[in-house]
């Protein structure tokens, strides 16, 4: 990874989890007849001598590094000031404050290299996980008069940094070689190189590349962003999530279509299982053993559960919604899982505000309705 152990101790955690990563599920590893090791993705025809991953642990390093260098943090050291906000945060608890603020957010973000203007994901697992830790803090010093180790705390906000900046990033779209403005649709065996329909025509038409043999590289990618890969369909059309709203916006009626999810939805819960249901209440999705845990008590149990099929699809009590209502329901559990730019708090009154994590403005009346 390129660290010194001297000057880069803050960021060690990071090669610590590289040197154990897994491959991917859609990577295959082989062996080459001198025993090196190379990796192969049956879909795209990609064939590497490095692992999938590891250039996104360098970009994810490098991200980090420009942050410590905006900031001039580059030796600073994350226990000794996350125990300070911590404290902090304990404090405001027992005193029956809200324990989380606006500000200690964006301290704590500087701590965890986040930039809150445009990370809003993150910032929100931030906020939620030291939620968490303070509700376990203070039932272990009820029972124990200890505090809890902090390493939980930091441990889940690191493993929610390498998922959203590296495991579920996906790998870039591969471009034909001859017109870096086309997503590749073939691969040549004998070149090893990758092309469109056109530009594989173009440049194998004529001598001896006539008889190069090309096989499929399957990438399902958006019709308008040909380097961004294709979120749903519609009309037989693909698009990203950035064209279907643009094109959404100019002609609203594409809304009333159906909208068909590619590759089905992630429960917000459990990562690796697909969304079976989406909590109308809450405006999230889970699978079924996710909702159900999380609505067994309370108010929660009031909650309106829509059946969510493969393609996208809600059902409520057996009846599949109208395409516009679905689309709608969707994008919003899509917008609130993802993180949009504004973050609920409550002041010391214990009034409720939203902080906008790009401008830092504040709204006492609820943007997002």
């Amino acid at each position: 990874m390129g660290f010194d152990k001297q000057f880069d101790k803050q960021l060690l955690w990071i090669a610590e989890h590289a040197a154990h990563v897994e491959l991917p599920e859609d990577w295959i590893q082989g062996e080459t007849d001198r025993g090196e090791p190379f990796f192969y993705h049956p879909k795209t025809k990609q064939l590497t001598t490095t692992h999938p991953i590891r250039r996104k642990y360098h970009q994810f390093v490098q991200k980090v590094r420009n942050f410590q260098k905006r900031m001039n943090m580059s030796d600073k050291e994350v226990i000794p000031h996350l125990a300070v906000i911590m404290d902090e945060v304990l404090n405001r608890m027992q005193k029956d404050l809200p324990p989380v603020t606006d500000q200690i957010i964006e301290r704590l973000a500087v701590l965890f290299y986040i930039d809150t203007k445009v990370e809003h994901s993150l910032t929100r697992r931030v906020k939620t996980a030291i939620e968490a830790y303070v509700e376990e803090e203070i039932e272990t010093i009820r029972q124990t008069g200890q505090k809890a180790d902090m390493s939980t705390f930091l441990d889940e906000v690191r493993h929610e940094q390498i998922r959203a900046e590296v495991l579920s990033k996906p790998d870039p779209v591969i471009m034909c070689s001859e017109d870096p403005t086309e997503p590749a649709r073939v691969k040549c065996e004998d070149c090893q190189d990758f092309f469109s329909l056109k530009g594989f025509d173009d440049t194998h038409s004529t001598g001896k590349r006539r008889n190069h043999v090309r096989v499929k590289c399957e990438q399902v990618t958006c019709s308008i962003y040909k380097d961004q890969w294709a979120t749903c369909e519609v009309d037989t059309t693909l698009y990203c999530d950035k064209a279907y709203e643009e094109t959404a916006n100019r002609k609203p009626t594409l809304r009333q279509k159906r909208k068909k999810i590619l590759g089905g939805l992630a429960c917000s819960e459990y990562t690796g299982k697909r969304a079976e249901v989406l909590c109308e209440d809450c405006s999230d999705l889970f699978c079924w053993e996710a909702f159900i845990e999380l609505h067994r008590r309370g108010n929660r149990l009031r909650h309106v559960p829509l059946q969510l099929d493969q393609e996208g699809q809600l059902y409520r009590a057996g009846q599949q919604l109208a395409p516009e209502e679905c689309a709608r329901l969707i994008d919003r559990a899509r917008r609130a899982r993802e993180g949009g730019e504004w973050l609920a708090f409550q002041d010391d009154q214990l009034n409720t505000y939203w902080y906008n994590l790009t401008d830092k403005s504040v709204a006492t009346k609820n943007p997002v309705l």
